[in-house]
């Protein structure tokens, strides 16, 4: 059985690059958990890759694993992203800055709003637009917005 810890180096990177800092929420404090984007088993050698890691609320993690309404509205921030998917290419809305980046490794590069509408449309066909469109109306979303501010 392989280790299901991210390794320490790689923790480092991801404070590094996006401070120690819920994405959704803005968060801070002992309930951090470093959200693996993409899960699947716990022995792919390329799940504890740095752009597949965020720092996310323990709490949030667990409701989008558990809440289907929940984990479309972290698919369409990019929070969330299925196994056949290139990680890589979706980007991840930090809602406490109010922008989109594309993760890459231990750097990440702000793109604007229309540039992460057409890969997240290219990546998931129309299916995005009913996440987003709930994501956009949900109350969760509103709130842990404005929780962030």
């Amino acid at each position: 059985m392989s280790d299901r810890r991210v390794p320490k180096r790689q923790l480092e990177a991801l404070s590094r690059r996006d401070g120690i800092c819920c994405v959704w929420t803005a968060t801070t404090g002992d309930r951090l958990v470093p959200q693996h984007r993409q899960g699947g088993a716990g022995g792919r050698p390329d799940k504890h890759r740095t752009e597949n890691l965020l720092w996310l609320d323990s709490i949030l993690n667990g409701l989008i694993e558990a809440d289907a309404g929940l984990a479309e509205i972290a698919k369409a921030y990019g929070i969330k992203v299925p196994i056949w998917a290139d990680v890589t290419a979706v980007p991840v809305f930090f809602a406490h800055e109010h922008a989109w980046f594309l993760l890459e490794g231990d750097e990440r590069r702000e793109i604007t709003a229309v540039e992460a509408l057409d890969r997240m449309h290219t990546m998931y066909g129309d299916e995005y637009f009913a996440w987003k469109a709930r994501a956009d109306q949900s109350p969760h979303a509103a709130i842990l917005a404005l929780r962030g501010r």
